[in-house]
């Protein structure tokens, strides 16, 4: 009888554990999404440099299409 306890003690420990660990698995989904955040914020903070970098990085006039220009055409609508 008395072995019989003590697997079930030991089954309902084992139970209580595993209960513990679904709640604390629980518990890190805040955390979760709070550092994916942090982590799309950084990755869109990162792209933002890099894109005033290259064109910081290209010297002047490199960004105006090559080739002739044609002077701007104004038409007044009525």
């Amino acid at each position: 009888m008395r072995a019989g306890k003590q697997d079930e003690a030991r089954a309902v420990q084992r139970l209580i554990a595993d209960i513990d660990s679904i709640d604390a698995w629980r518990d890190r989904v805040g955390r979760r999404v709070v550092c994916l955040f942090l982590l799309t914020f950084a990755f869109a903070v990162g792209l933002l440099f890099w894109t005033v970098k290259q064109v910081h990085g290209n010297p002047p006039g490199t960004l105006t299409p090559q080739g002739p220009q044609v002077p701007a055409v104004l038409r007044r609508i009525l």
